[in-house]
């Protein structure tokens, strides 16, 4: 295993004596060691990076060269983009640089008169976590303590010297929403004035009742603190529930939910409404659903959030899709497709006409293909068209068309315009019906590159489901360019992984050798207790040769495109999961969730 892990997770045979005194796990050790810091000055990221063995010598040299090229950009920060190193190891590595103590949050005890200190509004702004004090000194922690405006803010709120420490944002956040969202929630449930709207009271006094409940600082701050903390999980949804004694909210992470509090069922009509009030939805209709649009504005980065409401026998119910664009636009090359499979795909690209599509169920990642895709394509400066339902994420030199099915202004509608308006590259967020999938055929016919979206389970199924949409065997085969079907599984958390104990069945049946090593994860903090951290693609691609177009044009099964497709090496979905398990990058308990 040669993945590189931070000073924290690799054990302490990979720790000098000088770095094992700046990890502080608690009040105690901060204060003994607070005043003993020494800057390094002299000393550069890079070199702490290499002396903690979390970065090898030619990924520095590559960033380097990197940073060059873009005219100064923090080495930092083109560390992590490579994805090289991560956000918490460049923290620790900037917290040995300047000599100030590096905190882990997740177990640090901190009272409630240390946490009154600093106002919650105010520490959630700043992203700042109080932790202790020393006479006048209030000891706080932040992301980055040579921020000498918000050290300012804080000496100016609190009448208090600052002593800042360090930690990672994520860990600041989730500890920020551990104990501040607690006093909201009891804070509003001190101020809330109703339990429910009766069905007798006038309409116009319900609502104004609740609008102005939802605008009160304590359910401001506990929406926001919901949000933050979906946010910083690297949540894809955030799911409020109804029950009929209470309120869950779950957070989806790496495709899966988890659990995550529970709320006074009190609090319903005032956290549904001050979410309406952010999506700019009408506050007084509770029969019906509604949709809504709102965007998060989070340090330099906008983060998108798509609201969906319906109602329900215990009341309104919310999701929350979370639209982060540095998770949700990737450059092509780090989709986590193998080389040969990129260079297939690049070959396809290259092409000045032709349909290619993305395949998979719902959630497994498609939008985000399709994204990286035009992003390789934009390089040649075409003229890029896209329609979605809906646009998910904002591209630039891209010109982007919402559909809307109520107005008639139908994906099908939409392509028709699209051909009289000049493109080279067209994107269809999904082919739905036949009428779709005949003028996207069209367009690749026409001249135009087409990008589009299909759910089934392989690749070599969409070409037997674009006949059974009624395309022409002999118009498909002229067309298409080849398909790529993928899933996202997730990845082993690297802080509790174990050898996993594979069954004999298990072996049997996937082909495994007795040699043959698992690892999988056991479950622990970091994790949630999941096992699992993070998600990568594993896929097929099926390219559409002589072969294969003889096929089409005779209307053959997808068995036997499926045949020959591997007979010309197209990798199977299963068989790439499982070079993934073998590496330790993942459970085969996960490569089984792929079984057809």
């Amino acid at each position: 295993m040669n993945s590189p892990y931070s000073v924290l997770e690799r054990g302490p045979h990979h720790q000098t004596n000088q770095m094992k005194k700046y990890i502080i796990k608690d009040n105690d050790d901060l204060i003994k060691v607070l005043y003993q810091q020494k800057e390094l000055p002299d000393v550069y990221l890079g070199e702490i990076l290499l002396e903690a063995s979390v970065l090898k010598q030619a990924q520095l040299n590559d960033a380097l060269h990197r940073q060059k090229q873009e005219h100064g950009k923090h080495l930092g920060r083109i560390l992590i983009d490579l994805g090289v190193v991560t956000t918490e190891q460049v923290n620790f590595a900037l917290a040995r640089k300047f000599g100030i103590p590096f905190v882990k949050l997740e177990d640090y005890k901190i009272s409630p008169h240390i946490l009154n200190r600093i106002p919650a509004d105010l520490a959630i702004q700043y992203n700042i976590m109080p932790l202790g004090e020393i006479d006048d000194i209030l000891i706080v922690a932040m992301e980055n303590p040579l921020d000498m405006s918000g050290i300012g803010v804080l000496r100016f709120n609190t009448n208090l010297k600052i002593e800042p420490v360090m930690a990672s944002a994520r860990d600041i956040a989730l500890t920020l929403s551990k104990y501040y969202s607690k006093f909201d929630e009891d804070e509003a449930l001190e101020d809330t004035r109703f339990d429910g709207v009766s069905a007798g009271a006038n309409h116009h006094d319900a609502t104004y009742l609740i609008e102005a409940e939802a605008k009160k600082k304590p359910i401001v701050r506990l929406v926001n603190a919901i949000i933050l903390q979906g946010v910083i999980r690297g949540a894809s949804d955030i799911n409020i529930r109804p029950e009929l004694d209470r309120v869950n909210v779950y957070y989806r992470v790496d495709g899966k939910l988890q659990y995550s509090r529970t709320l006074h069922r009190s609090l319903l009509p005032a956290l549904v409404s001050r979410i309406k009030i952010i999506g700019q939805m009408d506050i007084s209709e509770r029969r019906l659903p509604q949709d809504g649009h709102a965007r998060l504005e989070r340090g330099k980065k906008s983060i998108d959030l798509r609201i969906s409401i319906i109602p329900t026998v215990n009341g309104e119910s919310v999701v929350i899709r979370i639209l982060d664009k540095d998770v949700g636009l990737k450059p092509f090359s780090r989709l986590g497709l193998r080389q040969e499979e990129q260079n297939q795909v690049r070959s396809m690209l290259s092409r000045s006409h032709g349909l290619f599509l993305v395949t998979g169920p719902t959630g497994a990642g498609k939008s985000t293909t399709l994204y990286a895709l035009l992003e390789e394509v934009k390089k040649d400066n075409p003229h890029i068209l896209t329609v979605e339902d809906p646009v998910e994420y904002d591209m630039e030199s891209v010109e982007q068309v919402q559909i809307l099915p109520s107005k008639g202004f139908t994906f099908a509608e939409t392509l028709r315009h699209f051909l009289r308006h000049d493109p080279d590259v067209i994107m269809v967020g999904e082919i739905r019906d036949n009428e779709t999938a005949a003028i996207a055929n069209k367009a690749a016919l026409t001249g135009h590159l087409v990008l589009s979206t299909l759910h089934t389970n392989d690749a070599p199924s969409a070409v037997t489901r674009l006949l059974d949409m009624g395309i022409e065997p002999y118009l498909l085969s002229s067309t298409l360019l080849g398909v790529m079907a993928q899933r996202l599984i997730r990845l082993n958390c690297h802080h509790c992984l174990k050898e996993d104990q594979v069954e004999d069945l298990v072996r049997k049946n996937f082909n495994l050798v007795d040699t043959d090593v698992f690892y999988r994860g056991t479950g622990c903090s970091a994790c949630n207790y999941t096992g699992y951290h993070g998600r990568t693609l594993v896929s097929e691609v099926l390219t559409v040769t002589p072969d294969i177009i003889e096929l089409i044009n005779t209307g053959a099964s997808t068995q036997k495109i499926a045949n020959m497709a591997i007979q010309q090496g197209m990798v199977r979905l299963i068989d790439n999961a499982l070079c993934h398990a073998k590496e330790g990058k993942t459970s085969i308990s996960e490569v089984m969730t792929l079984r057809l």
